[in-house]
């Protein structure tokens, strides 16, 4: 960069401090109001684009870094070399690459570089990239609430595990416990048994004492000699009683002990827990969008002429919507919602059908509307205000249901679709322009004046055209080179809206000649799908979902549109 983005260029020459208006990126300088009036009408920069410098200095730090001068030799860069990928002024050429044998002028390397192919295949990638990094984001995320989630749910699992063991153990201590009772239950029964028939014995004996006792003081000796054989016999009988206790197992200690089951020892040594928490990584299954992917979705290919020859539209359903308005463009939603831009007396309103006809919402626009198209990326319809005095684009918000943003343009916008990286209209005056809803940045495609109610479609790197007025329907590129032009009188007439399938093939309405054509993507063939006979009265707006491989097409009044599956 020349000099400060702040002061003036030529005025620091002159030793003079003014702050800058504008910049010129050819100049490679700011100027302040009085230099860019002089600026604006010299005739070495009177074609020189200037920009705010407000809007300069929004530019990144290292895009404002590239000077338009070479560094070495200060010269202006000219002439591009493909060969070293670099520009190059004139000192440079004979310098360093007298003998590259790929030199172009630059003006012609640059030309239209916002436009290019290039430029917006940056985009898209930039745009993937986002996309997919918002994909990864939200996997992560839900990957730790599902943690969270099975965490919980493997907790209530070892407790309950828990539950059923301690469960289990308890019964199994009932058990031993009631078994240890019953064990000494039945043990001291036995031993009380023994213990009751020696009293009886001890009291036997007593007795036997105290009749000797008596005996001995008081009978005389032939009732002393006659009774001691009586005596003699019953204590041999109390004595080998007690000696037969001896050697019985009466006389055996009773000992209760435990013998802990091996089951349970193995329990406690050979199972240190209830289990292992098991973390496993399972295969990546977001689904990225990859270039190859996406150019490979891009590629626009010639259609077998067995596949377009035998597309047929089935009719699935008949919307009503109110008889006093003006349909000018419809789009069917991923969900199945039906979308209609329209006009109810003298209120533009956009209204939104739930699959089965009923009102989803509907949202009233401060002045009108023409054509709609549905913004993925952000859940949004864009709206283009037609030949209103308004010359802008509503961009509404599907979930608060209101207007979000209103793009102020300087042109009529009539068609309008999205494209991935920004909204394609068709304007009146200044042709067919890609705008980024965000920062709304303009990029021109095909300049030059266009007819009223023109409506656009985008397939990959291909833009379709109608033309109501030449009843044409033209195919660019992205640099706005015509591909081909189709027309037909005796087939279209006064063509409308215009949509494409996931085949490339285009979908054009015939107001005039009220009929749905079919054409090719090469705009070789044509073949004509519905006609008047199918209820087209002033057919009008068409849209065909590449989700749900169905086309609804609007008349214009009457309150009718129709939805078909494509097959």
């Amino acid at each position: 960069m020349a000099t400060s983005s702040l002061s003036c260029g030529v005025c620091d020459l002159r030793h003079i401090t003014k702050p800058s208006a504008v910049w010129c990126s050819e100049c490679d300088e700011g100027l302040c109001e009085g230099c860019q009036e002089h600026h604006s009408l010299s005739k070495s920069s009177r074609t020189h684009t200037v920009i705010p410098i407000s809007e300069f200095e929004k530019l990144p730090k290292d895009i404002v870094q590239i000077s338009q001068f070479c560094d070495k030799h200060k010269e202006k860069y000219i002439i591009y070399c493909k060969k070293h990928a670099c520009p190059c002024c004139s000192s440079c050429i004979v310098q360093s690459h007298n003998k590259c044998d790929e030199i172009v002028k630059l003006d012609d390397v640059i030309h239209n570089a916002k436009t290019s192919n290039k430029f917006f295949e940056i985009e898209r990638a930039l745009a993937e990239v986002t996309e997919n990094i918002e994909k990864i984001i939200k996997d992560r995320q839900n990957n730790i609430k599902t943690l969270s989630e099975t965490r919980k749910q493997i907790e209530k699992e070892i407790q309950k595990t828990r539950k059923a063991i301690n469960n289990h153990i308890d019964k199994i201590q009932a058990n031993i416990i009631k078994e240890l009772y019953a064990s000494e239950d039945k043990e001291s029964k036995s031993i009380r048994q023994l213990l009751n028939s020696l009293e009886e014995k001890q009291q036997e004996i007593e007795i036997l004492q105290k009749n000797i006792s008596d005996i001995k003081q008081h009978a005389s000796d032939l009732q002393t000699f006659l009774s001691m054989k009586r005596i003699e016999t019953e204590v041999v009988s109390k004595d080998e009683y007690i000696r037969s206790l001896s050697g019985s197992k009466n006389l055996k200690q009773i000992v209760l002990s435990f013998s802990i089951n091996t089951a349970i020892k193995n329990l406690i040594s050979d199972i240190p827990n209830l289990g292992n928490i098991i973390v496993k990584s399972q295969s990546f299954n977001i689904e990225l969008t990859t270039t190859k992917q996406r150019q490979a979705q891009m590629m626009m290919t010639k259609v077998p002429a067995r596949s377009f020859e035998n597309i047929n539209v089935k009719l699935q359903q008949t919307i009503y919507t109110k008889q006093d308005n003006y349909i000018s463009g419809t789009y069917l939603l991923p969900d199945g919602r039906m979308i209609f831009s329209r006009k109810i007396n003298t209120q533009d309103t956009i209204t939104v059908l739930n699959a089965n006809g009923s009102l989803s919402f509907e949202v009233a626009l401060p002045s009108s509307s023409f054509d709609v198209t549905y913004i993925t990326k952000d859940n949004t319809l864009a709206v283009s205000s037609g030949g209103s005095a308004s010359r802008c684009i509503y961009i509404i918000d599907m979930q608060n249901k209101k207007v979000k943003k209103r793009i102020s343009e300087k042109d009529f916008i009539y068609g309008i679709t999205y494209c991935g990286s920004g909204l394609i209209y068709s304007g009146r005056f200044q042709g067919i322009r890609m705008i980024n809803p965000n920062d709304e940045t303009i990029s021109d495609i095909v300049g030059g004046e266009m007819t009223y109610r023109c409506y656009v479609a985008s397939f990959g790197n291909t833009i379709y055209h109608t033309n109501p007025d030449d009843n044409t329907v033209t195919c660019y590129d992205l640099q706005g080179k015509i591909q081909w032009t189709f027309q037909n009188r005796s087939v279209l007439q006064t063509p409308a809206g215009i949509s494409v399938d996931n085949d490339g093939n285009i979908y054009v309405v015939g107001r005039a000649s009220k009929n749905v054509i079919l054409v090719s993507s090469d705009g070789q063939r044509h073949r004509q799908l519905l006609s008047g006979t199918d209820g087209l009265s002033e057919p009008w707006a068409i849209h065909f979902s590449k989700e749900k491989n169905m086309l609804i097409v609007a008349n214009k009044r009457g309150g009718e549109a129709f939805l078909y599956s494509v097959n």
